[in-house]
């Protein structure tokens, strides 16, 4: 009996050995856990910054997030920015998961009476899937919802988002916490020039399926936060949008013109993280003041102000 508790004992400390993930204590959420790869070329997951403590705070660089909803004369938005910060864990389906919480976004803005400072939230990309997030049953919702916090994975061979929470600032507890199903493999490692994956798809009506691809590497970028010439590349895109047509507000925002939908591109610089992301986002068939039906096309486009990375090795 002793010795077969002794034997057991051992399996179990071998099992442990196995499958942890170092520091971050991790474990993959669908037990498929194979051991760290030899090193080989390419981004690998140590490339990518996810300790606890780690932030990176983006710049609005293209159209204003900005909706006052009251009679006031907006006459320049100064500045827009938002924070991604890793900070605490989160038992997702037995997993322990990260969490990457998304600040309010803080806004300058110059009216008529005053330049101030402002705070509130508002659906961006949050770097995953063009901000297609909310569902009700299998449907995604026609209209995004802020983004509070996302819950991830990451293992030698793949970051995978499993779950997220919504903001939804009518209700008494704006926080609502959702699952994805399936879980999201936002990064694939190590990624190589040519590599594509699906980062998800569903198989009910309307399908949905997202695909990555890396599409150059060693590229040069420069944004707020420094200039790098080892980027890579990847471009995101939802299967089917490119075909249907479209409208998007013109550059002095008086008319609507044509457009089509866009993959999104991220610039991933190693040990720093995405520097710079543009995407565009369709909502289909909205009706407008005409009453013409159309589909409505709009854009992201943010580079990184600032980032704080923790002094440890481990990642």
């Amino acid at each position: 009996m002793i010795k077969n508790t002794i034997i057991v004992s051992i399996f179990s400390l071998a099992l442990l050995s196995i499958f942890s993930c170092g520091e971050e204590g991790l474990i993959d959420p669908h037990g498929a856990v194979e051991l760290s790869p030899l090193a080989s070329e390419g981004f690998q997951a140590a490339d990518f910054p996810t300790n606890n403590g780690s932030a990176w705070t983006y710049l609005n660089v293209g159209l204003g997030l900005y909706d006052p909803g009251q009679e006031e004369t907006i006459l320049d938005l100064r500045e827009e920015t938002f924070t991604i910060r890793i900070e605490g864990t989160r038992d997702i389906s037995g997993f322990t998961h990260r969490q990457a919480t998304v600040s309010e976004i803080r806004a300058i803005v110059l009216t008529e009476q005053s330049e101030e400072e402002r705070f509130f939230r508002a659906a961006v990309d949050h770097l995953s899937a063009n901000a297609r997030y909310y569902r009700i049953d299998s449907d995604f919702l026609e209209f995004d919802l802020p983004i509070f916090s996302t819950y991830f994975l990451k293992t030698p061979q793949a970051y995978t988002e499993s779950a997220f929470d919504v903001f939804v600032s009518f209700l008494d507890n704006p926080v609502l916490h959702q699952k994805h199903f399936p879980p999201r493999l936002l990064w694939d490692f190590p990624l190589q020039i040519g590599k594509e994956w699906a980062v998800f798809e569903t198989k009910t009506s309307p399908a949905n399926r997202v695909i990555r691809r890396v599409i150059n590497t060693n590229v040069s970028v420069t944004v707020p936060a420094g200039s790098y010439n080892n980027a890579y590349l990847v471009e995101e895109e939802i299967v089917g949008l490119s075909q249907l047509p479209a409208l998007k507000l013109s550059d002095d925002f008086q008319t609507l013109e044509e457009a089509n939908y866009e993959p999104a591109k991220y610039w991933v610089v190693p040990n720093i993280g995405v520097v710079k992301y543009q995407y565009t986002y369709l909502l289909t068939d909205r009706t407008l003041a005409n009453g013409s039906v159309v589909n409505l096309l709009f854009s992201g486009d943010f580079e990184l102000n600032e980032f704080e990375l923790p002094d440890d090795n481990s990642r």
